[in-house]
């Protein structure tokens, strides 16, 4: 994903952030690349281009690049989110061993099939629907 500054600005405005200076050079840094960052993570990614930003500025702008859609969220694991650059539609892989998430896609007709019958399943059991969900593969094991 090679995202040059005049891109990242257009995604900027798009999601209706104003681009400041900042904004968009944490921008071009996250959507540089296709990953799966922590908050922490995030902040040691900005601060090593921009040592005086700020933790709350830098979190703050994350918090709100996540609620315009700029990157997406993503829990593994209960109360720890990843901040996921890539904003296409699709699903992860998560290896447990290395704590690694992979992005995978699926072809539209066997995502559909798939989301059909958890949803139909999902209903019968709690008389509820869901409207939007993406799938999470646990991959337990070790490496040949």
């Amino acid at each position: 994903m090679d995202h040059s500054y005049e891109k990242t600005k257009e995604i900027l405005e798009k999601a209706g952030i104003r681009p400041t200076s900042q904004r968009l050079e944490m921008a071009h840094l996250l959507l540089s690349k296709d990953q799966h960052l922590q908050a922490d993570e995030v902040f040691h990614l900005i601060n090593e281009h921009f040592p005086h930003a700020s933790r709350a500025t830098i979190f703050n702008n994350l918090k709100l690049f996540a609620e315009k859609g700029v990157v997406g969220t993503l829990e593994i694991k209960p109360g720890i989110t990843h901040f996921d650059s890539n904003t296409k539609r699709h699903h992860h892989a998560y290896d447990e061993e290395t704590g690694e998430i992979i992005d995978i896609e699926l072809d539209a007709s066997l995502e559909e099939q798939i989301f059909e019958s958890l949803s139909q399943n999902f209903q019968e059991k709690t008389g509820k629907r869901f409207t939007n969900a993406s799938l999470v593969v646990t991959l337990k094991g070790k490496k040949n």
